[in-house]
Parts: C-alpha cells; sequence; structure tokens
C-alpha cells in the first residue's frame, strides 16, 4: 500500500489542538450549513416527511436534493428560499406507482412547487449505466445545501405576513423570486449574488418514516455539517439558478477539515483538492456500532441505514476524477480512496467486516454449541464480510424470507442471519477501515487526510410486534429508531502519522 513521508504529511495533516474555524466540520449540535438526511423510503406503504428549519434571524436560500439509493443520482432538486425562523415541510409518498413529493407548505421555491401541490420524482438523471426505471428512486437520502444569506428586497419578498381572510402567514411576493430567476432580463438569472451574502449556517432538520397501515412512524435528525463555506465564497458559485444539479457537495471554498479523535484531540487536515474532500474527510469512520434485536415471539426484526453521502464523488465515472492505465492493451480505471469499487451499474461494492455479540460479550468466534475441547481446536468462525454495493444500503437482520416480514422494504438490501451464528440479540460493529480482495486476503482499505475508515451515516430501525391483544383483532406495533454510533482514528496502516508512532 501507498506510503506518505512525513514530510509529505507535514503539509496536508495539522495534529493538536486546534480551532475549527476556516475548516468543514461535523457538528455534534445540529446545526449546520449542509444537512445530510441518511434516509428516505415510499417502500412498503412507508412514507416520508421531512423538514428544514432556519433557526437564524437570517433569510436563507438553500438547495433541497434528493437522491436515490443506488449512485445518488438526483431524483428531483429546488431552490429553497426560507424566511427567518421560517420551517419546510414536504411529505415523500407512491402516487400510482411514482414517488411524489407532496407540498403543502407555502415557503418560497424556485419553481413554487406549492401552487401544483405536489411533483412526481424524475428518472432523467438515471443514464449511469444502471436501472433507468422510477423503482430505483423509491428510497434513497437527502442534502440541503445553504447557497447564502439573502437580504434587501428578496428577503422581504419572502418573509411570510398575515394575508387578509387567511389563517396561517404566507410569503409576501414568492412571484418575485420566479421573476429574478427568468430571463433575460431576471435580477439573479444576470447576477445571482444579488442581495445575497455568504452563508451562515443555523440550519437543522429531521426526518419521519411513518406506515399508516402498520402504525409505526421512525424519526430521526439530519447531520449537520459546517464550514462548507466562509466569507470568501463567490456566492455565484453556490447560489446557483434551479433546473440545474448545482450547487453541490463539490462547490465549497473550504477544503480542509477538522474532527475530533476518540481521546478528545482535534485533527485537522487539508487543504485538499477538492471541496467534497473536505467533507469526506469529516465523514470518516473506522467502525460503525449499534443494537440488534430478532425475536419470533416479540415479533422483533432490525434493519440498519448505512449511507456514503460522497461516494459518487469517488466511484461515479461521470462526475469523479478517475483515472486510466493501460495493462496489457486494456485501460484499467483507477480506483480513488477511500473507495476501491468503481459503479458498473450494477453498483460499486465496498467489502466490510462484521463482528457481532451477543448480550453476554460472547463474539462470533465463540460457538455456545461445541463444549469444551482440548488444543489444538478446530477452526473457530473469523469476522462475517459482507458487500455494501450502493451509496445507501440496507442490513436487514433477520433470514430472507417474506414471513419474516421487513421493517423498510428496501430493494438495496444485505441480509445477516445472526441466529446462525449463535445468538439473536446483541450488539454489532460494522469494520470500515478493514477489507478483503478478490483473493480472500485481508488488508487495510487506504484512508483519506490520514483518517482510516468510510465516510459513512446512518440509523438503526427496531421493531416490535406483539399478538393481536383484543378479542376485536388489534395489534400493537413499537418501534424505536437510534444513530449509529461511530469511532474516529488514524490511519496507521497506510499514513506515515506522528500521532501513530
Amino acid at each position: 500500500m501507498k506510503k506518505f513521508t512525513k514530510a509529505v504529511l507535514a503539509g496536508l495533516i495539522c495534529l493538536g489542538i486546534s480551532g475549527t474555524a476556516q475548516a468543514v466540520n461535523l457538528n455534534p449540535d445540529g446545526l449546520g450549513q449542509v444537512l445530510f438526511y441518511p434516509y428516505y423510503t415510499v417502500n412498503g406503504g412507508n412514507n416520508t416527511l421531512i423538514s428544514v428549519v432556519n433557526t437564524t434571524d437570517q433569510a436563507k436560500a438553500v438547495k433541497v436534493r434528493f437522491m436515490e439509493g443506488q449512485n445518488s443520482r438526483e431524483v428531483l432538486d429546488f431552490n429553497l428560499y426560507l424566511s427567518a425562523r421560517d420551517v419546510w415541510t414536504g411529505a415523500i409518498t407512491k402516487v400510482g406507482n411514482t414517488p411524489t413529493l407532496i407540498i403543502n407548505d407555502t415557503s418560497c421555491t424556485s419553481p413554487y412547487l406549492f401552487l401544483e401541490g405536489s411533483q412526481a420524482f424524475l428518472p432523467y438523471a438515471l443514464d449511469d449505466g444502471g436501472p433507468k426505471t422510477l423503482a430505483r428512486t423509491t428510497e434513497g437520502h437527502i442534502e440541503i445545501i445553504e447557497m447564502g444569506v439573502v437580504i434587501g428586497d428578496f428577503a422581504k419578498d419572502i418573509t411570510h405576513v398575515t394575508v387578509k381572510d387567511k389563517v396561517e402567514a404566507e410569503p409576501f411576493d414568492c412571484e418575485a423570486i420566479q421573476t429574478a430567476w427568468t430571463g433575460p432580463k431576471g435580477t439573479w438569472f444576470n447576477d445571482s449574488s444579488v442581495d445575497m451574502l455568504p452563508p451562515s449556517g443555523g440550519l437543522f432538520g429531521g426526518v419521519s418514516i411513518i406506515n399508516v397501515e402498520k402504525g409505526t412512524l421512525y424519526s430521526y435528525s439530519a447531520v449537520a455539517i459546517n464550514g462548507f463555506a466562509d466569507e470568501t465564497v463567490d456566492i455565484e458559485d453556490l447560489h446557483k439558478v434551479p433546473g440545474t444539479v448545482f450547487p453541490s457537495l463539490d462547490s465549497g471554498n473550504v477544503k480542509t477539515g477538522t474532527v475530533f479523535l476518540a481521546n478528545g484531540d482535534t485533527y485537522t487536515a487539508g487543504p485538499f483538492a477538492r471541496g467534497v474532500d473536505a467533507i469526506t474527510f469529516v465523514l470518516m469512520r473506522d467502525q460503525l456500532m449499534d443494537e440488534y434485536m430478532i425475536d419470533d415471539i416479540l415479533g422483533a426484526k432490525t434493519e440498519w441505514v448505512v449511507t456514503f453521502p460522497t461516494k459518487s464523488f469517488y466511484v461515479d465515472e461521470d462526475i469523479a476524477p478517475i483515472q486510466y492505465v493501460t495493462i496489457d492493451n486494456e485501460e484499467i480505471p483507477q480506483t480513488i480512496p477511500p473507495f476501491t469499487s468503481i459503479w458498473d451499474g450494477d453498483g460499486a461494492c465496498e467489502t466490510v467486516l462484521f463482528d457481532i455479540w451477543d448480550r453476554e460479550e460472547q463474539g462470533i468466534d465463540y460457538d455456545v454449541s461445541i463444549p469444551p475441547v482440548v488444543s489444538p481446536a478446530i477452526s473457530r468462525v473469523e469476522e462475517v464480510g459482507i458487500d455494501l454495493c450502493y451509496e445507501t444500503t440496507v442490513i436487514q437482520f433477520s433470514p430472507k424470507n417474506l414471513f419474516f416480514g421487513s421493517i423498510l422494504y428496501s430493494n438495496n438490501v444485505v441480509y445477516v442471519e445472526p441466529k446462525l451464528l449463535g445468538f439473536d440479540k446483541g450488539w454489532a460493529s460494522l469494520l470500515m477501515y478493514e477489507t478483503v480482495d478478490s483473493e480472500g486476503d485481508y488488508y487495510f482499505r487506504e484512508g483519506i487526510g490520514g483518517l482510516a475508515g468510510l465516510p459513512a451515516v446512518g440509523v438503526a430501525f427496531t421493531e416490535y410486534s406483539n399478538n393481536y391483544i383484543t378479542e376485536e383483532g388489534v395489534k400493537a406495533n413499537y418501534n424505536s429508531i437510534f444513530t449509529h454510533k461511530s469511532t474516529v482514528a488514524p490511519d496507521c496502516e497506510n499514513f506515515d502519522l506522528q500521532v501513530c508512532e
């Protein structure tokens, strides 16, 4: 594997106690300039409710983007304009067989979707060699990017005011926003920096996944990134005309990132070649951990969501700076760390190792069915390897059968059967820093910026269903959702770091 000298790393990585100013960082308090919502779905009768809240006294322009779960191709995005202290909400459901965003919120968007009341997801960007049907868009993740602070007359136009004979306040003039983006004389069409200031953060959001027929509701908070852009950013790089996929996660001008290590020290890397590399850096995790539960009597089941929000910038040849080398007259694409595969239309699989323990600290290398034996003993089970092939993958802790049922009814699913390993409740860890090659040899994947693992976010869903509890046949469901726990660690296998000495 590639080694870096200390001289090279000195220009790349600074380790020590330092502030997060002028650096991309993950805000544990949940407020930021960029928000990641790890999962939406309309599969199996589920519907997804989304909200974004502007906590500041400034008006905001933000990009709202829905990304399908296989390769993060856009299925819907638009500009949203939030007045000070404003909240925007929407709901994703199926209309016929088409995932559709329902909009009952009057906050200004461009185009102004409230007037139509709904907007179907669109397949036009599914031109990457994968499936082109709308079935691919039924699950994925959501990202929101602040494009800037709105001031002047445009801030007044998007501010809610009380309208005669209306119960709720409405924006003063959303039509002015549409006019501003309409060429050839539109103000923002000609200069999108007019009445705009750099992003200031202060956004938070959440998702609720509700299944009316089953009577379940799962809610989680969005992951918040700060420092995506600073006061020196060119507003025209962020505040883009509706109808384009920009701004993207690579549009920020801050190319340095800061994280907290397990010992509490800050760890800073950069400047990176791209803005998205700084976001990837702060999302790097060498392990993801959570609990699981399977129980037939309790009707208990668990499913984990693992999302790589920046993966397409490393595996999709349409947007990733992939290089080629010629071997035996064949051009071979070179992968970009920390990812080891390239999107081929079916996936871009990352094999991670999976450690699992029951509630009495027994791991999967301990076979409870074998009594004490003399040494040398037969080989025991080692770590389980699983393939996370998509931008958003669901790990289902159950056998692959319809009788057991599902929570998310994901199409991008892998199965883990803890019962086959000797126990059906406990906790597990995804070892993101280690993988296995096609020859079956284990090795430590190369990280980014001196951190090990992969850039991941996600949540764990658990559902319990009792038997019918009344003569009338009422059935009760109970559900919980937890954000994955994780660790951040230096990549001492592939980088020559002072912290590793």
